[in-house]
């Protein structure tokens, strides 16, 4: 901060002149008065008088020194004040959503129309006694006579085989699978009816070998119809002596329509 000396307007009233003005004297008649007087008025000092336009400038710069210094007070005095601000900070959730599902598209389903057959009423036969045939050992040969009249024995008999293929008559029995025949549509148009009687030849391991109409129902489609089921039928093996054996017999099937 800068100092300015100031004058005080007092010291300015009341300072010393050096220079006093000197009056002049009324001419007196003798000379040694004036000198006298003259030297008297040398030796006093009168104060200065008061300059209105030297007091009017130098209040004028008191003021504005006054000025300045209450104007560098206040500019000093003012300072700026930080305000601190609150935020609330608040966490945000940065978790993702769940993906959407998947929307399912429902593929419409054509209707089937299902044509509804009936099936024909097949009737199995009751099963009858079983057939087997079992061929008999020859008869003991008769001892034959030497001609020293010495009796030889016949060689003891020997049993032969036992058949590879028994007869077992009606099958129905023993069938384990059996799908019945489709009627044949053109039949069931003409009102075909009737029954058919098959001889197959059954294997040791329940299948059908060998198979033959024996009795036509009067239909060649009932007929084909009988011939291509049952040969997809499969029998329990046959046993014999422990082992099983292939059998030949016989099956019937019936065709008959309910509604005529």
């Amino acid at each position: 901060m800068a100092t300015v000396a100031a004058i005080a307007p007092d010291e300015l009233a009341f300072a010393p002149v050096s220079a006093v003005a000197h009056e002049p004297l009324p001419h007196s008649a003798s000379t040694g008065e004036s000198l006298s007087a003259t030297g008297a008025d040398r030796s006093v000092y009168r104060p200065a008088r008061a300059n209105p336009v030297a007091l009017l400038a130098s209040a004028g710069m008191i003021l504005g020194m006054a000025a300045c210094l209450a104007t560098l007070n206040m500019v000093a005095s003012h300072k700026e004040r930080a305000h601190l601000t609150t935020v609330d900070v608040q966490e945000l959730d940065v978790t993702p959503p769940p993906p959407p599902e998947p929307t399912k598209l429902e593929t419409p389903q054509a209707a089937v129309t299902q044509t509804v057959v009936p099936k024909p009423m097949i009737e199995l036969p009751s099963p009858g006694p079983q057939q087997v045939m079992v061929d008999a050992p020859p008869p003991p040969a008769p001892p034959s006579m030497t001609s020293e009249g010495v009796k030889v024995s016949a060689p003891p008999s020997v049993a032969p085989p036992a058949a590879t293929t028994l007869e077992g008559g009606d099958l129905s029995s023993k069938v384990l699978f059996a799908k019945p025949p489709i009627y044949p549509v053109d039949a069931r148009r003409a009102h075909e009816q009737g029954t058919v009687k098959l001889l197959l030849l059954v294997g040791s391991d329940g299948t059908v070998k060998d198979i033959q109409v024996v009795s036509s129902s009067g239909s060649s489609r009932l007929d084909g119809a009988a011939l291509r089921a049952v040969k997809h039928w499969r029998w329990s093996p046959m046993m014999s002596n422990g082992a099983a054996t292939a059998v030949r017999g016989y099956v019937t099937i019936p065709f008959v329509l309910t509604n005529v």
